[in-house]
């Protein structure tokens, strides 16, 4: 910044000087006092982080400066084609040359880990919110994240809410803050736009994606057309290896080269280049199953093998991730296609590591296939509004860590044998059936032998859940097991309930243990029907730090205090009488 004043020829009592001056002295009290605080206090990482956003601050309005003052003093500025975010104009070369060569040598001096979670920032559209799930699903469906044993400190989400607040520190992103969120609490984040421009650069040179002129991913027509986005002809060596579908975008003329009526556009893309595709990752394209069509096509004419109709999607056996439905955080969560034809492409992609069918319409099971795809990690079918089946295939996913069903309104019951998936260790919208002479309908029992779970959330229609069947194998799974995060959501009684055999069901309750895991850390009950819970008390629960209640019927929470909860939301509790946790 202190070469920007210069060019500027800013005086030394200029407003900017002492700003820049204020920064240096923050800094540099920062720096004594963490010097001097004692190895068992801690500063907090707040104040650093403050201080980066002002530095930014202060950088973004220098480059501005420059601007206006180049187009001033010349009409031979050259123009920085890349967005300039809240600026709202382009930058002088210059100037964006200083700032981009800031951020290059921050990110040459990440590992590769880093380097991707900033790259796929850029992919997002601009001040776009991103949820800190895909990052965590994309980096495990394309092997970047890799983990040893089930220790909280190893876990997906812990390595990544790591780099994202290392990221935040370094003022490149900064938490999308909802009312009455806390800041520790927020998981969705933005990248300012100055900064995604300059990544927008080095994710290109380190072909992590393919960018047109206006810095947006490149679609998926102009990729497998093999011309840039000024036409030029891109050599295989330089094209990257993942593939995004977007909605149509219209590019100007006069951004493309004039080609002449000799040379036709035609695609260029080599069979070798389709195989190494290592993701297909849908933006906002609307119709998803449209373009998979065409590239489906595409694949058959390269390979001389014509069809007259493509509609199997994308078939590619390296293929490692296919997130085709709704990305988490994007303002469309619904996504629609004319039929289910496009998921028997999926046959093929023996590598499959990340499955998203996020949102999209008209699935209402999974291909029996889906089975075969012993490599697949993450299952995302979040959203499936349509879905009605759950296939019992999903039992031979041995690798399977993540599977989320939540929102899947018509989705009846869970297919028997789920202990089988021994390395599951989130597990979202797990239906209790009430349809208890339906034998094929799977059970908490069923996952007593899953050692790795370690977050479940459970989606019930019966106001009599949990039973102290249900209980106990709760139970078993916290003291075997590693749960610490469990979510109980009721929904509105099923109508036509089988009548339950009463006598049995007295004489199971009374044998079995009537108390959630003790090694719960997070529990959130939405909609609880009954006024009280025998098992909701501070006694059975001594380790709980978070305890969220939303709606329903319960009036007390005991007698005791609920002294060790750190965190705590109470809402929409008309019967709840008032009294302290702690």
């Amino acid at each position: 910044m202190k070469s920007y004043l210069t060019e500027l020829k800013t005086p030394s009592g200029d407003q900017r000087c002492k700003q820049l001056e204020d920064l240096q002295k923050k800094l540099q009290d920062f720096k004594s006092e963490k010097e001097n605080v004692p190895s068992n206090s801690k500063i907090p990482s707040s104040r650093l982080s403050d201080i980066r956003k002002e530095i930014l601050k202060l950088n973004q309005q220098l480059i501005s400066s420059l601007d206006s003052l180049s187009k001033e003093n010349s009409q031979k500025s050259i123009v920085y084609r890349q967005a300039a975010g809240p600026m709202g104009a382009a930058v002088n070369s210059s100037a964006a040359a200083h700032f981009t060569s800031e951020i290059r040598d921050f990110f040459n001096g990440l590992d590769d880990l880093r380097k991707f979670f900033l790259s796929c920032s850029t992919v997002f559209p601009e001040n776009a919110v991103v949820k800190r799930r895909i990052f965590v699903y994309w980096g495990l469906g394309e092997g970047f994240l890799q983990t040893s044993g089930s220790e909280e400190e190893n876990t997906p989400d812990e390595i990544v809410d790591k780099i994202l607040k290392e990221f935040q520190e370094q003022g490149l992103i900064e938490p999308a803050i909802k009312k009455r969120k806390q800041p520790q609490h927020v998981k969705s984040y933005r990248m300012d736009p100055l900064v995604r421009s300059a990544v927008t650069l080095l994710s290109k040179e380190a072909k992590f994606f393919d960018y047109d002129g206006k810095g947006n991913v490149l679609p998926q027509r102009d990729w497998i057309s093999g011309l840039d986005f000024e036409g030029n002809l891109v050599v295989e060596e330089n094209r990257s290896e993942r593939l995004c579908l977007q909605k149509g975008i219209v590019v100007e003329k006069d951004e493309r080269r004039k080609f002449s009526k000799e040379k036709k556009i035609r695609p260029e893309v080599s069979q070798t280049e389709l195989a190494k595709v290592l993701i297909l990752f849908n933006i906002n394209e609307p119709f998803p199953d449209l373009q998979l069509a065409g590239l489906t096509q595409l694949k058959d004419e390269n390979a001389g093998q014509m069809k007259e109709q493509a509609r199997s999607g994308f078939q590619d056996e390296e293929c490692q991730s296919f997130l085709s439905g709704s990305w988490p955080g994007s303002a469309k969560s619904h996504i629609e296609v004319q039929s289910r034809e496009f998921l028997k492409g999926l046959t093929s992609m023996k590598n499959l590591r990340f499955l998203s069918l996020q949102g999209i319409s008209r699935i209402t099971e999974l291909p029996h296939s889906i089975g075969n795809h012993s490599n697949l990690v993450i299952l995302d079918l979040k959203e499936c509004h349509n879905l009605e089946i759950l296939s019992e295939e999903i039992v031979k996913l041995v690798k399977l860590r993540y599977l989320d069903v939540s929102d899947c309104h018509l989705l009846a019951d869970m297919p028997k044998g789920l202990g089988a998936l021994s390395e599951l260790q989130v597990l979202k919208g797990f239906v209790i059936s009430n349809r208890k002479q339906n034998r094929r309908s799977g059970t908490l029992d069923d996952l007593k032998e899953l050692r790795n779970l370690r977050k479940l959330t459970i989606n019930t229609r019966s106001k009599d859940f949990p039973t102290g069947i249900d209980l106990s194998a709760l139970h078993e799974l916290g003291e075997k097991g590693v749960l610490r995060n469990l979510t109980i959501v009721w929904g509105p009684a099923e109508p036509n309930k089988a009548p339950k055999l009463e006598n049995q069901m007295v004489k199971e309750d009374n044998q079995m243990n009537k108390k959630l895991p003790e090694q719960l850390e997070k529990l959130d009950l939405q909609c609880f029907p009954k006024s009280t819970a025998t098992w909701l008390t501070p006694e059975s629960l001594p380790n709980l730090e978070k305890l969220y209640i939303r709606g329903g019927n319960l009036a007390n929470l005991g007698k005791s205090k609920w002294s060790k909860v750190k965190t705590s939301r109470l809402k929409y509790l008309n019967e709840l009488k008032t009294r302290q946790l702690g």
